[in-house]
This record gives structure tokens, sequence and C-alpha cells, in this order.
């Protein structure tokens, strides 16, 4: 599976659902998450993705141009920021401390948080575990990284 493609994130989202207790442990979570994967060289090249939450299930992922139209808030950056953390979680069955969501999103970190208001923001705080679960669902997927 080839990360970032519709098809990785939809393999994340079918491990989630096999996962269902899980989810449902955490709470709801009702969000339009934006993902933003940038290229080494800055924006422009990267790819996007929208991630719909709904209840306690992802319930549609795609490829999107501009998610910070539609997305309640976006997570922002580097390809090489998500490898790494992808490759901790593989590598840990889960991130270690410095490769969290909430970790990598401290100011001055490698991914950001990006949203139109500070309640769209907060989103991101209330659904974290969530979220981090849902990525946690890498561990179990063979990735393959673009050399």
């Amino acid at each position: 599976m080839k990360f970032p493609t519709v098809e990785w994130f939809q393999a994340l989202r079918e491990q989630a659902r096999q996962r269902a207790e899980t989810f449902r442990r955490l709470g709801f979570c009702d969000a339009a998450v934006g993902i933003r994967v940038l290229a080494e060289g800055g924006p422009g090249e990267g790819r996007a993705y929208l991630l719909r939450f709904d209840g306690y299930r992802c319930k549609a992922v795609e490829a999107t141009a501009a998610p910070e139209k539609i997305a309640d808030f976006v997570l922002e950056g580097k390809y090489s920021a998500w490898k790494e953390m992808i490759e901790n979680i593989k590598a840990n069955g889960g991130p270690d401390l410095k490769h969290s969501l909430n970790y990598l999103t401290l100011p001055g970190d490698p991914i950001r948080v990006v949203a139109k208001d500070q309640l769209k923001q907060d989103l991101f705080f209330r659904y974290n575990g969530t979220l981090q679960e849902f990525f946690n669902g890498a561990q179990h997927l063979e990735t393959e990284f673009a050399a």
C-alpha cells in the first residue's frame, strides 16, 4: 500500500472498522479532517485528503485539492514528518511520545493544525485520541514510501 494515496487512507479506515469497539470507547467524533502531505520542497506539490468522521467511524475518505475549504481543520506537514510518524507507529505498535499527533502538532513541530477559527482548531484537540487511534492502524499495513 503506497503512502500517500486514497487507497492507503481507505485501508486505515478498514483497520478502524475492524476495531470498532476501540472507537466506541473513545467516544463519538463528528469532524471533517483534512490531511495535507507537503512535498519536501514546500507547498504546491503535495497531496491532500479529506477524512469524514461520523459517530464512531470514519465514514469517507477522498482526495481533494483544497481540504481547508471543506474540513473543520487540516493537519499539514512535510512528507518526511508523516513518513517518520507512520514508520514509528509500525515499529512500536503505536507511536512513542515524540511521534504522536499530540506531540507533532506542538508549536514549532513538523505538523501543524490549520483551521478557520479557534473553535474549529479546538476540534483537533477534542478528537485527538480518535485521530491517533485511526493512524495507529498503520501498524497493520505494509506501507510503501516513495524513494
